[in-house]
């Protein structure tokens, strides 16, 4: 912190708290790191938060800088590959062009100034966008990381063999046409597409955003910046719990060689294990969903049409509609219900679209009755919002949930529409069938919220478990193909289970008999322990004798 005389600056960590934490390669490995301190100029004013390069480590011979203090932070549950590293500043002058200053600059004379080119609210937005570029990079990883993890598990149950059909039967059947097994991994596996298809959709979004605020071509609004903070948050939140929690059922439904470390799963599943946490904790991220939505309900209350006009280019313009209709119908005492009449008809996407999308309305008007009822009854504003995380934590699942289905359908239009998509119709049509099951699926697990309502009837929660188990059978054609078509190599795998050929069981002895403790004969330990045991027999060894 602080800007220095002679043109430049003093980084400096004045206490315990004004440490740098965790970020990778800070430990051991990195020698310059941006960081983010606050600006105090020349006559002491503190501008705020501001970004400098810092030199770390001598480029000779890689050792610390006078003034810097770095390390790592020590052994963590897993990902440990990475020297997550803390930094401590003492006073370390840099020089004064090491600080980014394409909005803002700072002269010799230490005088702070916003540079005449930059719009300051376009500033906080590129900003803000560069955070919400991580988390969208971050839900794209979630779909590339259970692809793996579906990638193996697959694989394995195509292979592995348990059972006869009936008595007849002379070759045991694949565990993967066993119907539990499919359950367990065919949802995740359309997982896995939807969250490719909807990571990618919103990178394009913020890239956009990003191009039009830094050229100046366009407008970007409030809102639309808001909203796409909304979806980014909510998809971190629930595709990385999706996918943490889908690795280790991947790795469970690989019964005992999936807790093999030769699997692959075990060090997938656990170097996974940091992404609920990074960049907004899972639990958390809900509150920032929900207080840019509720936004949306003021508006639809005071028919506010002009701000409504604004969420034309938004993902949230889809709660609008349903928001009408629900203030309308309960002055009415209409509610709102399921269209479809058979099993089959549940199988279409409008209509399980439809489904979430009422949901999610229900569950945000919801949530601003919850905060208007516990105010009037005397609450704090912060008492009557604590006491509705949990429902806000509900209705942000329910958005993430329309969004990611919603993506991934609008994705397979516009493939099916392109001139020069490589993808054909019958492709277009396996991975439709990946987004019904994704739909149905999810419905049927949080069937307590369509029910709760009436928006679904007791016989159409029957239609939806059944036809749950019908896209079971429609997947299974093609689920080995769908997971070779994400084009993982073996040596990206790193799994025994999971290979590409097939020779799991030749796999696994192989790398068995090249463990390190199979490197001698005998093994470690003998001579200084078993000799005795198994020589001279336990009573010796343990210096005591029968008494008989």
């Amino acid at each position: 912190d602080g800007g220095g005389p002679g043109g430049g600056f003093v980084i400096h960590s004045p206490t315990v708290t004004a440490t740098k934490f965790w970020p990778g390669t800070l430990g051991r490995t990195a020698n310059h790191a941006m960081i983010i301190a606050r600006l105090m100029d020349g006559a002491g004013v503190d501008r705020g938060m501001h970004n400098f390069l810092v030199q770390l480590r001598s480029m000779d011979d890689h050792t610390l800088l006078p003034g810097v203090l770095t390390g790592d932070i020590g052994p963590k549950i897993g990902y440990n590959n990475m020297d997550n590293g803390f930094a401590q500043f003492d006073q370390v002058l840099i020089p004064r062009r090491n600080m980014a200053m394409r909005f803002s600059h700072v002269d010799k004379q230490g005088t702070y100034s916003k540079n005449k080119s930059a719009n300051t609210d376009a500033t906080s937005k590129v900003a803000y966008i560069t955070m919400m570029q991580v988390r969208a990079h971050i839900v794209n990883e979630a779909g590339k990381n259970l692809a793996l993890a579906c990638t193996m598990s697959i694989r394995y149950s195509a292979v592995r063999r348990q059972g006869f059909r009936n008595d007849s039967d002379k070759q045991e059947i694949q565990i993967i046409d066993y119907r539990q097994q499919q359950h367990r991994l065919f949802p995740l596996l359309a997982a896995s597409y939807c969250f490719f298809f909807t990571g990618r959709k919103i990178l394009a979004q913020l890239k956009a955003l990003e191009e039009r605020m830094l050229s100046g071509s366009g407008t970007v609004t409030k809102a639309q910046v808001a909203d796409i903070h909304a979806s980014s948050s909510a998809l971190k939140s629930f595709t990385t719990t999706v996918t943490a929690d889908g690795i280790e059922d991947c790795r469970k439904a690989c019964g005992g060689h999936g807790f093999l470390q030769s699997s692959g799963l075990p060090e997938l599943s656990l170097t996974y294990l940091q992404s609920p946490t990074v960049e907004g904790d899972n639990h958390m991220l809900p509150q920032q969903v929900v207080k840019v939505l509720l936004k949306l309900v003021q508006m639809v209350q005071s028919n506010n049409e002009a701000a409504l006009a604004e969420y034309d280019m938004c993902d949230s313009k889809y709660l609008i509609e349903p928001l009408r209709a629900m203030l309308s119908h309960r002055k009415h005492q209409n509610k709102p219900s399921c269209s479809a009449t058979s099993r089959v008809e549940m199988r279409q996407l409008p209509i399980l679209l439809k489904t979430l999308q009422h949901r999610s309305a229900r569950l945000l008007l919801e949530v601003a009755q919850q905060l208007e009822s516990s105010v009037r009854a005397g609450a704090s504003a912060e008492q009557a919002w604590n006491d509705a995380l949990i429902q806000m934590a509900r209705m942000s699942r329910a958005h993430s949930l329309f969004l990611l289905l919603n993506n991934f359908v609008s994705s397979l239009e516009n493939e099916r529409d392109r001139s020069d998509s490589d993808a054909g119709s019958h492709e277009i049509q396996v991975l439709q069938d990946l987004a019904v099951l994704f739909g149905l699926y999810w419905i049927e697990r949080d069937m307590g919220d369509f029910l709760e309502d009436a928006y679904l009837s007791k016989e159409q929660a029957s239609w939806v478990r059944g036809a749950v188990l019908d896209m079971l059978d429609v997947v299974r054609p093609n689920a080995v193909a769908l997971v070779d078509a994400r084009d993982f190599s073996d040596f990206r795998l790193k799994s025994c289970v999971g290979r590409w050929d097939g020779n799991v069981y030749e796999a696994i002895l192989e790398s068995s008999k090249r463990d390190p403790l199979n490197a001698t004969e005998p093994g470690p330990g003998y001579d200084a322990h078993l000799r005795k045991l198994i020589v001279q027999g336990a009573a010796r060894y343990t210096g005591t004798s029968s008494r008989l």
